[in-house]
């Protein structure tokens, strides 16, 4: 008997192998004990390094506990990645910021980002992209929901 369709399983097997091809790279072997995870949360910083960005943009983003970011990013603050600093307007926010070390990483890991976008949609048109790009923010957007 065939395994029913399970879109979850798909998603979970493909967030694996995701995370097996970035972290396989050569640059990422070379960048000082960065995680997968640790990959995605430097670029989202360097994206927006103009910005102030606070743990809870991160929470909210990667759609992650409160805990678990804080987890994270005391790793990622121990390794020398990025560094808390204190916001003018309200000594008690934190925002986060790429230390040296965390933009050099950044650097390093484009190349390897783009073609690992490269390879995941290989043979795909624009249209399939955009599609998939809908559609794999539908099931987001649903997740999110409370029912």
């Amino acid at each position: 008997m065939a395994e029913p369709f399970r879109i979850g399983s798909q998603i979970k097997v493909l967030s694996n192998l995701l995370m097996r091809e970035i972290g396989n790279s050569a640059c990422a072997k070379s960048a000082d004990e960065a995680t997968g995870n640790n990959m995605f949360i430097i670029r989202y910083l360097a994206q927006r390094k103009n910005e102030d960005v606070f743990q809870k943009d991160l929470e909210e983003f990667f759609s992650v506990r409160r805990s678990t970011m804080s987890d994270i990013i005391l790793r990622m603050e121990q390794k020398g990645f990025l560094i808390r600093k204190p916001v003018l307007h309200d000594r008690r926010l934190k925002k986060l910021v790429l230390t040296e070390k965390g933009e050099n990483i950044h650097t390093m890991m484009e190349s390897v980002v783009f073609q690992t976008e490269e390879k995941l949609t290989l043979g795909f048109s624009t249209e399939e992209k955009e599609t998939l790009s809908y559609l794999l923010e539908k099931l987001r957007r649903n997740l999110e929901t409370e029912i």
